[in-house]
């Protein structure tokens, strides 16, 4: 049996503490699926090694996530494999060094954990390179903010979707973005982030990424839940990913499997006039 302990405090001249004891049961525990398959454009094929992250979920109290081992992590498609992702020790991690999957081509990745079957199906998309980075300064409200802005060219008649993550050394987390080209299909367009505590001589980083419109949606659904959650958010709902369970289509896994090329730009931050 779980227990939540809520401890609910009102400040007027004293504090007084009150302490809800609320019985929590614990589901079933279910897989947990991190299938990202990034291959870094500037890289070779043998500088690419894989992952795939195997977990179930926890309890609420546990302080780790439990791995998911000894499963066997296959992808194909209609032209190449079997590619086999093997495990690293007990880590749930499997990896793979020569994979390097085509773009515009489907894969299906089957994974055999715990006598069930789990699969799912996505295609390789492809992104479009950086051309040119700009750092300027804009002032709010009194305060000198730096933005840095990356520029690339959208493809011309095709339907493109965008994932953006800026990687910061005093950040506690990455920050994230999405966005499609519906209004700006084969012109110039531009990512971005800024922030008063940006300082010369760190380094900003871009990860850019294709996606397909099915995890392009996912990702928005994902994002608007995290920035939605304040103190007194409603619980997030479920967010349905594309892996499902062949064996027992009732315990469905979590997660999402997909391919993308990736473009990795370092950005040292100048020093500003």
């Amino acid at each position: 049996m779980k227990y939540i302990y809520l401890a609910i405090s009102v400040l007027l001249f004293t504090a007084c503490e009150d302490v809800i004891d609320l019985s929590l049961k614990e589901g079933p525990k279910r897989l947990v699926i991190d299938a990202n398959i990034n291959v870094n454009k500037s890289l070779s094929e043998t500088d690419n090694p894989q992952k795939i992250r195997l977990s179930q979920t926890s309890g609420f109290y546990d302080v780790t996530i439990p791995p998911a081992n000894e499963a066997s992590v296959i992808i194909t498609s209609s032209s190449d494999g079997p590619f086999e992702f093997l495990e690293e020790g007990t880590t749930g991690i499997y990896k793979i060094t020569d994979f390097k999957p085509t773009v515009g081509e489907e894969y299906t990745l089957t994974i055999v954990y715990n006598g069930q079957t789990f699969t799912a199906k996505e295609t390789m998309m492809s992104v479009a390179d950086i051309q040119s980075t700009i750092q300027t300064t804009e002032n709010f409200f009194g305060t000198d903010v730096i933005k840095i802005e990356h520029f690339f060219e959208d493809p011309e008649n095709e339907i493109n979707f965008y994932i953006n993550q800026f990687n910061y050394p005093t950040s506690l987390i990455d920050s994230y973005g999405a966005r499609p080209d519906d209004f700006t299909n084969g012109q110039l367009n531009s990512v971005f982030d800024q922030n008063e505590e940006f300082t010369a001589g760190e380094t900003h980083t871009l990860y850019f990424y294709g996606a397909s419109e099915q995890y392009f949606n996912y990702f928005n659904l994902l994002l608007d839940q995290i920035s939605s959650r304040g103190p007194f958010g409603t619980p997030p709902a479920s967010v349905k990913g594309n892996c499902i369970n062949k064996t027992n289509p009732d315990s469905k896994p979590l997660g999402y499997f997909r391919l993308s090329e990736m473009v990795v730009l370092p950005y040292i931050i100048k020093e500003t006039e």
